[in-house]
């Protein structure tokens, strides 16, 4: 898979060269042992470190593997299939009439964290019988995250970015999607390529509402609510919402759904005794899913 980051200083393409990659100007970010790149720059972090903590990682790693979140990965898996399969035939449908650059299908995970949901859709990808996989790449800010997702996922381009300066070149992508993540609209138009599709998942209104309950004594929505119904620069194309519960028989479990959700950072020492001495738990999962044409 050929690169197709561009340096986060000067805005080159760079070239990947032995364990590097390389801008015209001599800007020069090295390859890790795991895969990935970093591009994140100093002036683009908030905090030390930031992003999730390797303590958040191991918990959503551990959760997503237990297979709660898979109705959810399993439509997501659905719904990019479907605008990959409509490229392909829109490309002639891999019979050679359209050259190799054009037939390729370049596709973001944007705030990949452990790369779950990418590696979920790569697996799909690959069963599918094309003459040319589309090309997936995974961005997110927290080093921990991203460092597990390459080790499991090496069949995906990963690199620490930041989602309101991304490092790819203007109009490079055919499709982002971001889960629950947040970041800057205009950078997303600004990737895509024309007629490129942006896919949202974000909190339906009962999402978690029996955590929220417990925590609060009420439910108050957590998550990033961000729509782009309203933008004009891109036409709605479709909207699906997901619903269904999910039971946790251990201790383990429900602390790492915590851990992996904005309520983690506002338990108190009430709330953290009340949490332990949980041993099962029954939540609303509650998703809503829209896909947008630029």
């Amino acid at each position: 898979m050929q690169s197709i980051y561009q340096c986060p200083v000067c805005g080159e393409r760079l070239i990947q060269a032995n364990k590097s990659f390389i801008c015209s100007q001599k800007h020069t970010y090295d390859i890790s042992r795991e895969g990935y790149v970093n591009l994140l720059l100093a002036n683009q972090k908030n905090t030390k470190e930031p992003g999730d903590s390797k303590l958040m990682v191991e918990s959503r790693q551990d959760f997503l593997d237990k297979g709660y979140y898979d109705p959810l990965s399993d439509e997501i898996i659905k719904i990019v299939g479907s605008f990959v399969a409509e490229a392909e035939v829109g490309a002639g449908g891999g019979s050679g009439a359209v050259a190799e650059s054009e037939a390729h299908y370049n596709i973001l995970d944007l705030g990949c964290g452990t790369g779950f949901y990418s590696g979920k859709l790569l697996e799909a990808l690959n069963k599918t019988k094309t003459e040319r996989p589309p090309g997936l790449w995974g961005m997110d800010i927290s080093k921990p995250a991203i460092k597990k997702a390459s080790k499991r996922y090496p069949g995906i381009q990963f690199c620490i970015g930041s989602s309101f300066n991304l490092p790819y070149p203007s109009e490079s992508l055919d499709l982002v999607f971001s889960i629950f993540s947040p970041f800057d609209s205009d950078e997303v138009f600004r990737v895509l390529k024309p007629g490129g599709i942006i896919l949202l998942v974000r909190p339906g209104s009962n999402h978690l509402k029996e955590l929220g309950e417990l925590i609060y004594g009420r439910f108050q929505l957590q998550g990033n609510p961000l729509d782009l119904s309203a933008d004009l620069d891109v036409s709605p194309v479709e909207k699906y919402r997901l619903k269904y519960e999910i039971h946790m028989e251990n201790n383990e479990d429900i602390m790492n759904l915590v851990s992996m959700t904005p309520y983690y950072w506002h338990l108190n020492a009430e709330n953290k005794v009340r949490l332990a001495g949980l041993r099962e738990f029954t939540a609303s999962m509650d998703f809503q899913l829209s896909s947008f044409r630029l």
